[in-house]
């Protein structure tokens, strides 16, 4: 019958070769000697020679025993490190997350919350990626992504996929200070009459916000150009002196260094829906089960703080 080789063969036979004596190994490990031989004479069979010769009161290894200790030392300090990192990855310091999102929602919301994340676990793996909704949705269904949190649509959805929403955010009319004085009071029609960057009429925030302004009888801003992107509108806006229509997390900076400001538009209640979408069968791993928990604590509060510094 073929002897079987185990770790704790090595781990014995690693241990004689440190101490140079069988006596002193069974002491260090409190069993007796003739059990430290034996797992020694078994690794000896596995191997096929000896693994020691005798130097006056002391073991010193042969050729067959260095070869042998240089491999097992090996195999020792990789299980260690395999024990490790599975030891890390079910505590979630290690592993992988890929969280797919909408432009502006993946631009100015997941990163920071993600980031905290990652500065928390540095040896893990994040990754956040933007896409149009339907790629978004598409790479939820087809488990391309783990998980995605976007602006919604009202869209459906497949059968396989969740939805579970994370905050309804205001959106405001901000304007350049060269457009619209601070203070200033104006009324809705004309506020959306000023020359305003929208964004083109397939993508999902500006049908939500034309839809919002037609089922309230609200008049349609005057659109001077569509931009892709909420950092292109915004910057068409300051440069040319005029405004948009947007959530105040995308605008906080330009808010804060006084290149735009918010108009008080009381009449005016427009939002867009963030949301968070992910396969129901899925098989969460520590690390992507701390990715949706923060994004369900922190999101929120990151909206929320951005909307009332922005008026």
């Amino acid at each position: 019958m073929q002897t079987q080789l185990s770790l704790r063969r090595l781990e014995v036979f690693c241990l004689v070769v440190e101490e140079c004596s069988v006596t002193r190994a069974a002491e260090a490990l409190l069993v007796a000697q003739p059990a430290v031989s034996a797992q020694l004479r078994a690794l000896e069979a596995w191997v096929g020679a000896p693994m020691f010769q005798r130097q006056g009161n002391r073991l010193v290894l042969t050729e067959a025993g260095e070869r042998t200790h240089r491999w097992a030392s090996g195999v020792l300090a990789g299980a260690a490190a395999v024990r490790r990192e599975v030891g890390d990855l079910a505590g979630g310091e290690t592993g992988r997350v890929v969280v797919f999102s909408s432009l502006a929602v993946g631009t100015y919301v997941v990163p920071p919350v993600l980031a905290r994340l990652g500065r928390e676990r540095p040896r893990a793996d994040i990754t956040v990626a933007t896409s149009r909704p339907d790629e978004v949705v598409h790479a939820v269904e087809s488990g391309e992504c783990d998980l995605a949190v976007l602006n919604w649509d009202q869209r459906p959805l497949p059968e396989t996929v969740d939805l579970e929403r994370l905050a309804t955010v205001p959106l405001g009319v901000y304007v350049s200070p060269e457009l619209v004085e601070r203070g200033a009071a104006l009324s809705v029609a004309e506020a959306m009459a000023l020359p305003l960057v929208g964004a083109p009429g397939n993508v999902v925030y500006q049908r939500n916000l034309e839809s919002q302004l037609r089922a309230a009888d609200q008049p349609v801003p005057h659109f001077v150009l569509r931009l892709g992107h909420a950092e292109a509108m915004k910057r068409a806006a300051v440069t040319n002196g005029w405004g948009l229509i947007a959530p105040s997390y995308a605008v906080d900076v330009e808010v804060a260094d006084g290149r735009l400001h918010r108009l008080d538009l009381p009449d005016l209640d427009l939002s867009e829906e963030i949301v968070l979408l992910r396969r129901h069968d899925k098989l969460w791993s520590p690390l992507q089960q701390a990715a949706v928990a923060a994004l369900r604590s922190e999101v929120p509060d990151a909206v929320t703080d951005s909307s009332e510094g922005g008026s």
